[in-house]
């Protein structure tokens, strides 16, 4: 199913209402959920921005925009085999078209008691949080570790198949899914949208859940289809004008960076701990890219927090780190050129290309210190400070108004409030 065609939403649609005929109203159940978080952001940084998906608009400065939502979910319950989602979140995203509204929409069909079987638009289970990252009630930190999700928010969706198998084993649930479709992602910046397309995505996970504990393994793979990076076009397009003798590795550069079958592996292990007031939460996973903008990338990250009553102190410490060497652009060979105005532009190229790899490498990590207050049943609020150290050259995981090389390091404050709500 390919969403970006607004059509085929209507089709679920559609779909959706000849299962409630066909079936008798007289079963059909429809419920209405809601969730939504109202959140300030503040930074010590002008020049990094603040976010906490790569898929919203950076916010300058102390804003409401970096963490607010609302979120709206309908459940039609069909019959005892079937069951129709419909979710909608409204943040600070891109909305180009009537899909981007559409954050899940899915049939359920239970085929037996183990196995059942979803079509449409589904999460990318891609770690322990993929069905509520959004729900900041569900979770104990006012801000997720971003060295974790930023990178994990590329992917947030798949349209296409999920098989799910879940069954009773020793004292605990089983459960393992395979999932199959397509998506994209959208890389918001300043004020520019670059968007990578995924022609196929293959999603495998498996979640063994005890009283106490969650175990959480999952392994991915992406297939490039094509991508619109901001500004990459018209540097490929004029580099791409010179003689080849010129500039003889630009050849290799601009092949590269074509993300046309570019082939993307994505592998997590997560635990979940929760006993006598002790609540430790644990993740990491691993990117082996061959796209040539960027390189592997290992993250992860550890969380304790401690209940008393209705508050709970927690600590968090994540880490991000490129595991591969930096790319040095090779200059042209000057030595060819005669023409002083061609050899400043081949320059230009160069400290361009060299700006935009630099500018997207990631490496940093961070300490955070915040307190959970569930004041009501259904209400949370929660603060939280998290001290960033952010290793040079690149500053790939953060937003601003142009691309940002870091000499050496940076070091970044950033304090979050927020307060949770469902109903």
């Amino acid at each position: 199913m390919f969403w970006n065609k607004q059509r085929n939403c209507a089709a679920l649609v559609l779909l959706s209402s000849c299962l409630i005929t066909l079936c008798g109203p007289s079963y059909a159940q429809v419920t209405l959920s809601g969730f939504a978080t109202l959140g300030v952001t503040a930074s010590s940084s002008d020049e990094l921005i603040f976010r906490s998906a790569i898929n919203r608009w950076p916010e300058e400065g102390t804003n409401l925009l970096t963490e607010s939502l609302i979120g709206l979910q309908v459940n039609y319950q069909v019959n005892d085999k079937v069951d129709v989602v419909v979710q909608s979140i409204l943040d600070n995203k891109n909305y180009d078209s009537l899909s981007d509204y559409i954050d899940l929409a899915f049939i359920r069909y239970q085929i037996d008691r183990n196995y059942s079987v979803r079509f449409g638009r589904l999460n990318n289970n891609a770690y322990i949080l993929s069905e509520y990252l959004e729900l900041g009630y569900s979770y104990l930190w006012a801000t997720p570790p971003m060295e974790f999700y930023t990178p994990s928010s590329y992917l947030t969706y798949i349209d296409g198949i999920e098989l799910q198998y879940r069954n009773l084993i020793g004292d605990g649930m089983l459960q393992a899914t395979l999932a199959m479709g397509n998506s994209k992602a959208d890389l918001l910046n300043g004020d520019s949208v670059s968007v990578l397309e995924y022609d196929y995505v293959l999603n495998s996970s498996v979640t063994y859940e005890t009283d106490h504990w969650l175990f959480k393994g999952t392994f991915s793979h992406f297939h490039g289809h094509k991508a619109r990076i901001e500004g990459l076009d018209q540097l490929q397009d004029l580099a791409a004008s010179y003689p080849s003798q010129w500039w003889p590795f630009m050849g290799e550069l601009l092949q590269s960076l074509d993300f046309k079958d570019q082939s993307i592996q994505y592998v997590a292990l997560g635990v979940n701990y929760h006993r006598d007031n002790w609540l430790v939460k644990s993740e990491v996973a691993y990117f082996n890219i061959d796209w040539g903008l960027t390189g592997d990338l290992g993250y992860g990250y550890i969380s304790v927090g401690y209940e008393f009553e209705e508050i709970t102190p927690y600590m968090t410490f994540a880490m991000l780190d490129s595991l591969y060497d930096r790319h040095i652009i090779e200059q042209p060979r000057y030595d060819l050129i005669d023409d002083p105005q061609t050899q400043q532009t081949l320059a230009f190229l160069q400290s361009n290309f060299q700006t935009l790899y630099d500018s997207a490498r990631m490496d940093q990590h961070s300490v955070s210190l915040g307190m959970r207050w569930d004041f009501t049943p259904r209400w949370v609020a929660k603060g939280q400070v998290t001290y960033y150290k952010i290793n040079g050259p690149g500053s790939g995981l953060w937003g601003g108004n142009s691309l940002q090389s870091i000499d050496d390091h940076r070091h970044v404050s950033v304090l979050s409030l927020n307060v949770s709500t469902i109903f």
